[in-house]
């Protein structure tokens, strides 16, 4: 391990990030790198899942300061990166964010603000906290998978919206009301079914529209899917919604977004750190946008194991 890299940052740029935001603005964030007297370097991650292989690379030179800059996609990566590599524990390295993606939404969380300047000012002082993590266990063609999140998973409708998202966004659609417009495609598409949903001792199994995990509290660009999550608690806020109808969605659309759709009775909130989420015919899911095909899916969730850099003034727990 070369023991200069330890205290020097690695940035990870996302290029596409904000439909192209991140290349266009990659020589901007590194002039406002330097004026904070970072000691840093830039890798530009040129594929999906490249950034993945990219934190792998880094911590295996001995870095274990990273920087994302980009979106939540590029935050997932990362996170997949530090907890697919054996060199050290994922507790040893740091993660900052400076926000170039079109939702944002981990950032939400931790305080984090949505202007590169200010997000540097952030980071450089370095506050940490140490963030919960969640794994995905399913299959993909007969072949056991494992992937991790740090800000929420969403099973049934909501994989649907994330899936619609991703093709909009690489059209170049930008801003909320991309999510709005996957959101509202979504309605007309997607078929209720009977999921079963196991945690703990307790198991629902009945027609269900959607199921969202939350480490952190928002999603969709900014819709707060689960209101009662904390980061650091050890347990996911998992939001149910039952059926529901068309007409019932239209009526919450505006309570996504303050998390009092919570109150709407055919939606059940609950805590828990293990849940297995399946369906007869296999039910869609994503992890922070991402998706991840039609699957059986077992989740757990791995307490206080990514060091984030947040702002304690505005942080929602």
């Amino acid at each position: 391990m070369e023991a200069a890299h330890e205290t020097r940052w690695l940035v990870i740029l996302n290029p596409h990030a904000g439909s192209g935001r991140g290349a266009k603005d990659k020589e901007k964030i590194e002039k406002k790198l330097h004026k904070a007297s970072f000691d840093f370097r830039v890798v530009v991650s040129e594929y999906p899942k490249h950034a993945v292989d990219l934190t792998i690379q880094a911590i295996t030179e001995g870095y274990r300061n990273l920087i994302v800059a980009g979106g939540d996609g590029s935050l997932n990566e990362v996170v997949n990166g530090i907890f697919g590599q054996s060199v050290c524990q994922p507790e040893e390295i740091t993660v900052g964010m400076i926000p170039v993606g079109t939702g944002n939404d981990w950032i939400k969380t931790f305080g984090i603000p949505n202007s590169y300047k200010e997000a540097i000012k952030i980071i450089k002082k370095g506050e940490t906290i140490r963030q919960d993590i969640g794994r995905i266990n399913y299959s993909l063609n007969g072949e056991p998978q494992s992937c991790y999140f740090a800000n929420m998973a969403g099973f049934g409708f909501d994989a649907m919206v994330a899936e619609k998202t991703n093709i909009l966004k690489n059209k170049g659609r930008t801003g909320i009301i991309l999510y709005m417009q996957a959101l509202i495609s979504s309605f007309w598409q997607y078929q209720t079914t009977r999921v079963k949903v196991s945690y703990d001792d307790k198991v629902i199994n009945e027609l269900i529209f959607s199921v969202s995990l939350g480490i952190g509290k928002f999603n969709g660009g900014g819709m707060m899917q689960a209101p009662g999550a904390r980061p650091t608690s050890g347990t996911f806020h998992i939001t149910i919604i039952r059926k529901i109808g068309i007409f019932g969605i239209l009526r919450n659309i505006s309570r996504l977004y303050s998390g009092e759709f919570t109150k709407d009775y055919r939606v059940s909130t609950f805590r828990a750190s293990q849940v297995s989420v399946s369906s007869a015919r296999n039910i869609s899911g994503e992890a922070d946008g991402e998706s991840l095909g039609d699957n059986k899916f077992e989740v757990a969730l791995l307490s206080q194991k990514l060091s984030v850099i947040y702002n304690p003034e505005n942080y929602l727990e």
